[in-house]
């Protein structure tokens, strides 16, 4: 019993540290071809020394790759272009997550520039919509 019980601490006490190191990696903004956010929803970061993306949480904005008219590639740009502009002239920017990934292999999570959170800043000013996963904007 004295071995089980042992065993299962130190079981525990790994499972513990493995659980910390992760909440402590740090990720960060990069820039790839100039900008830090793809588009309005989607960010470059580097997250325990590895290139990755971010995807903004409760938040969705017009697409650029495959826009469905000419008025969501427009919006899209315009999205893309003011996150790009709020994070070039933050003072402190803070990402939130708790590395939980989408579909697509990019880390869900919130970006905090200067104290507000961008997805409800982005919300506010029409360049994007709260994410609902089962009813897709449309921005034509």
């Amino acid at each position: 019993m004295l071995v089980f019980l042992m065993i299962m601490k130190y079981t525990l006490l790994i499972i513990f540290f493995s659980i910390v190191t992760v909440a402590q990696a740090e990720i960060s903004l990069r820039q790839h071809n100039d900008l830090y956010c793809y588009d309005g929803d989607t960010c470059y970061v580097t997250f325990d020394q590895t290139k990755t993306k971010i995807r903004l949480l409760e938040l969705d904005t017009p697409e650029i790759s495959k826009p469905k008219c000419d008025a969501e590639l427009e919006l899209g740009l315009e999205a893309r272009d003011y996150i790009n502009n709020l994070i070039d002239n933050a003072t402190k920017i803070e990402i939130k997550t708790d590395y939980r990934e989408d579909y697509f292999g990019r880390i869900l999570a919130h970006l905090i520039i200067d104290g507000e959170d961008v997805s409800v800043k982005m919300i506010k000013n029409n360049l994007g919509v709260v994410y609902s996963r089962n009813n897709k904007h449309n921005w034509c």
